[in-house]
């Protein structure tokens, strides 16, 4: 590549950088790191060869070995001076323009491109909390969002995954292969259920081609279906209201999502967690009780429901 094309292209990377930082409120230490790893991937051939090459493969074909590129940036990583979740953080943002285009093409409204692209911020703090990094340390999570296959729809985050189980209840019955709309929840703050009571309609209304002769199911795995959390969670908790709505059906026991609850501390002895917040405290003495955190796997039959605001 010349130099003219190579400038041409640095300020265009460099413009939407800045965009897509703004536009997603990444805090001014973040956007001002983000930019100085830019400035030196162009100084590093290797590097700017990969993202080059990855930016023309997305713009042809948005399902790229999205995982061979990610690989290269790691392998590459300590040769150029920038940290690979750092790396993978920079390749999302350039492949955004594109996505951009692609919500814009489907008529898909720009609050949900904005929405769905905000989960990059949700990791780059979540990145920045375990290992002092302004990057993103959940690339391969990150990949639907590119292939357009996950949405954000208010407070939660959706996508359409055949369901893998029998599953059979209040007349409802589902077989596997048939189509379910996956719940995921961004750590961005408090579950309000004014608010994710919303998110549900709309994501019942986003997909509701899917669901013209059958009723619309969500489906959750998460820390927050724990059962036992009915045990040693305040009665007021807002994780309580939220596990209200779903049937679970399984559960595991296991402490791997201690770091969404702990973050950096998350390995330490039990009595030696922090307790900043309820919950952590929660967390905490359960813990040091003996027992083991774990997490559920729930279904909510959606029903059409008013929400009331105030």
């Amino acid at each position: 590549m010349q130099n003219h094309e190579t400038n041409v292209l640095k300020q265009e990377w460099m413009d939407n950088l800045h965009l897509f930082t703004g536009e997603m409120e990444y805090p001014q230490e973040a956007a001002e790191s983000l930019t100085q790893s830019l400035e030196q991937v162009f100084q590093c051939p290797e590097v700017l060869h990969i993202l080059i090459s990855a930016d023309r493969a997305y713009s042809e074909n948005i399902h790229m070995d999205y995982k061979k590129v990610l690989e290269e940036l790691k392998d590459i990583s300590p040769r150029c001076g920038v940290h690979t979740y750092t790396l993978h953080m920079l390749f999302f943002i350039i492949l955004s323009r594109k996505t951009r285009k692609i919500y814009e093409e489907r008529g898909i409204a720009p609050e949900i491109f904005r929405a769905s692209m905000m989960d990059l911020h949700w990791k780059l703090l979540e990145c920045r909390k375990m290992f002092g990094i302004w990057g993103t340390s959940v690339a391969d999570w990150q990949i639907w969002w590119f292939e357009v296959k996950r949405f954000a729809l208010g407070r939660f985050q959706y996508e359409l995954v055949p369901f893998e189980e029998t599953y059979e209840k209040n007349g409802v019955t589902l077989h596997p292969g048939d189509l379910v709309i996956n719940v995921h929840i961004p750590s961005c703050g408090r579950l309000v259920r004014e608010e994710y009571m919303r998110s549900y309609a709309m994501a019942a209304d986003f997909f509701r081609d899917a669901f013209t002769d059958r009723p619309i199911v969500f489906l959750c795995e998460s820390w927050m279906l724990f059962p036992e959390h009915k045990l040693f969670l305040p009665k007021t908790s807002n994780i309580l209201g939220f596990m209200q709505d779903y049937d679970i059906y399984k559960e595991e026991y296991n402490n791997g999502d201690l770091w969404r609850i702990f973050y950096e501390d998350y390995e330490k002895p039990a009595a030696e967690l922090p307790g900043d917040t309820g919950l952590q405290r929660a967390y905490r003495s359960w813990l040091m009780e003996g027992h083991q955190a774990g997490l559920g796997f729930g279904i909510f039959i959606y029903k059409q429901v008013t929400v009331q605001t105030s």
